[in-house]
């Protein structure tokens, strides 16, 4: 199965997750055919660091920090964005909307990685670690590299288990199924950028912009969660 064909079924799979889960929990049929406003905002938040780069050329004004030109962080905030506005727009609780929607997030991204494995993008560093394997790099330079395309493929699907385990026998509040989505992702992506061969330069030390944007997000949630578990105590949510 080739790359496209495995993007194409990650999408389908993704998106099949993503309505049967809102259909069965009774929301409002209008969430359901939002799907394609969500997958729109993703994808425009996702090459937001290509159209970056291409205004910092026409204009001449240097970036402070270089940026993927195709980045799922900037997918995640696309939706993100997406899903606040739809919600906003059909009086639906955010939280609880998006607690029902977002673990088929992580199952699409588990396939999406297949895709990039085919593809050869995503490539791991060069290693002579155990986890190594025979692999090319984009330019199909072949060496033993970190199959950083598989592990990530199997952290996305541990996530998605881990998000419904959490929903069906933990109880969860409201909130808290997407905060723990974005927690886990974001440090899955943090560690697994060590581990790239196509990581971009550092400016911090050892940390680049990809480790840095992590960080904030990490940050973001962790505000999130203080600010629910405020208005939980004071029955407001």
């Amino acid at each position: 199965m080739g790359a496209a064909a495995l993007y194409a079924l990650a999408a389908l799979v993704g998106g099949a997750a993503f309505l049967y889960r809102v259909r069965r929990s009774g929301s409002t049929p209008r969430a359901a055919r939002s799907l394609l406003w969500l997958i729109l905002g993703g994808f425009l938040g996702a090459n937001l660091g290509g159209a970056t780069t291409v205004i910092s050329r026409l204009t001449g004004v240097a970036l402070p920090f270089a940026l993927k030109d195709y980045s799922i962080l900037g997918g995640i905030l696309g939706g993100a964005i997406a899903a606040a506005l739809l919600c906003r727009h059909y009086a639906l609780p955010f939280w609880r909307t998006t607690d029902r929607g977002i673990p088929a997030l992580p199952l699409a991204l588990s396939i999406g990685r297949l895709g990039c494995f085919v593809r050869g993008c995503c490539y791991g560093a060069p290693a002579d670690s155990w986890l190594a394997l025979y692999l090319p790099d984009r330019a199909g330079v072949w060496l033993p590299r970190y199959p950083t395309q598989l592990l990530s493929a199997v952290a996305n699907l541990a996530i998605f288990l881990v998000l419904v385990a959490v929903e069906r026998y933990g109880h969860p509040r409201e909130g808290s199924v997407t905060l723990l989505f974005l927690a886990l992702f974001l440090i899955k992506r943090f560690g697994m950028e060590f581990l790239r061969g196509d990581a971009l330069p550092p400016v911090l030390g050892p940390l680049n912009s990809t480790h840095l944007m992590c960080v904030a997000g990490l940050g973001l949630v962790a505000v999130l969660w203080v600010r629910l578990r405020g208005k939980a105590r004071q029955g407001l949510v």
